[in-house]
């Protein structure tokens, strides 16, 4: 007799923004209910809704070699191909081993595509890993077991992405090529494979967020350098000069660190980045991703 657990510890979640062209899964009914493709499967997974939270009870029935029960959920996105923002973010909570994420078990959420990019989350009860190309390495990140997480995966078109744990940026780089494209997707669920679990999803949401846009052809010029401070601290010192008007906000991210800017009466703005590491800087303005400089400091 299968035997239920809640896992969710009680997370107190910000109101949602006002999305344009997004895709939202909310746990308050079956994903196939709201659009999805629930995938064909040998076994299935048990699952049930309970106060918005979608969940999955799997069970390993082979042993050598390990496999299970599993469940998951498609959403071609070609409407969104070429789209110069995109964002695929969840929140998940699971009770499977670590043990299990070499399976890509016991939950995992992806933006993929037939064209070599997959931005993958694979989740289990204390480590998330994470790799957005089969030839790259994968980052891992502990994760705390009593409660839930947000995954969220941020495109800008094929310059730039993020991957963000709870807030948190973990991995970043430039992308190289197109993300979406033609033949891109969403697929997300669950699997069993040495070991049974339990897991459960409270929101999938995907698409193009409502932003602001930028006329990226007023930003005139970004200049950005490594400085020595007091005791040898590193520090990254970024100027923007515009024609765009006065309180204009834009984001700079320097590997991942967020700074807001706000354009003075001059037509410009400035950031400064204290203990810096040596090595590799992209310094990169996210409203206008094709805007960027990379440094190298000792």
């Amino acid at each position: 007799m299968k035997r239920r657990v809640c896992l969710v510890a009680a997370v107190v979640l910000p109101a949602v923004p006002g999305w344009a062209q997004m895709v939202s899964y909310e746990g308050d009914s079956f994903p196939e209910e709201q659009g999805w493709e629930r995938r064909p499967r040998p076994r299935l997974c048990e699952r049930w809704l309970e106060e918005g939270w979608l969940y999955f009870e799997c069970e390993s029935l082979d042993k050598n070699p390990c496999g299970g029960e599993d469940d998951f959920y498609r959403w071609d996105i070609a409407d969104w191909a070429n789209a110069p923002r995109f964002v695929l973010e969840g929140r998940i909570a699971t009770n499977g081993p670590n043990s299990e994420l070499i399976a890509v078990a016991p939950a995992s959420l992806v933006a993929s595509g037939t064209s070599g990019i997959r931005f993958h989350t694979t989740v289990s009860r204390d480590e998330a890993i994470f790799f957005w190309d089969p030839d790259v390495y994968a980052v891992i990140v502990s994760l705390d077991p009593k409660v839930s997480h947000e995954f969220r995966v941020d495109v800008y078109g094929g310059f730039w992405f993020e991957w963000s744990v709870d807030g948190v940026v973990h991995e970043w780089g430039s992308v190289g090529r197109q993300y979406p494209t033609a033949d891109s997707f969403i697929i997300w669920g669950v699997r069993a494979a040495c070991f049974d679990n339990l897991s459960a999803f409270d929101f999938v949401r995907f698409g193009t967020p409502d932003e602001a846009p930028v006329e990226c052809d007023a930003v005139r010029d970004l200049q950005a350098r490594c400085r020595a401070g007091r005791g040898g601290d590193g520090r990254i010192v970024a100027k923007v000069r515009t024609r765009l008007d006065e309180g204009t906000e834009l984001t700079l991210t320097n590997n991942g660190d967020h700074r807001p800017l706000v354009i003075d009466d001059r037509g410009r703005a400035k950031a400064r980045y204290k203990h810096q590491d040596s090595g590799e800087h992209t310094i990169l303005l996210l409203n206008c991703p094709a805007i960027s400089r990379n440094l190298s400091c000792e």
